[in-house]
């Protein structure tokens, strides 16, 4: 705490926290940008290996060659961004 000039001060912690942590506090020009990881070529790695790799949060494993799970990447890249579909034109609903 004296490197940033702060020599009396009592600091509380209020959940689960690092170093890096207080340091991005103190300092206040860190900005981390949420990220998506995807990992390709799971057609070659083991099922334990898969399922080591699914435990990972912010993780879509994918097989380009086999288009395997691309459906989940599209949805999950949909999710992390937030993103919305906005139609033009209003849905008609026929009643017969």
């Amino acid at each position: 705490m004296k490197e940033y000039k702060l020599n009396n001060a009592e600091v509380i912690f209020r959940g689960k926290c690092t170093v890096e942590d207080l340091i991005d506090t103190i300092e206040g020009n860190r900005v981390y940008i949420p990220a998506l990881y995807v990992v390709n070529k799971i057609d070659q790695i083991t099922i334990e290996e898969l399922d080591l790799l699914d435990q990972i949060p912010n993780y879509v494993c994918v097989s380009a060659h086999h288009e395997w799970n691309l459906d989940e990447l599209l949805e999950r890249i949909w999710d992390k961004l937030e993103l919305l579909r906005v139609y033009t034109k209003p849905k008609v609903l026929f009643d017969y």
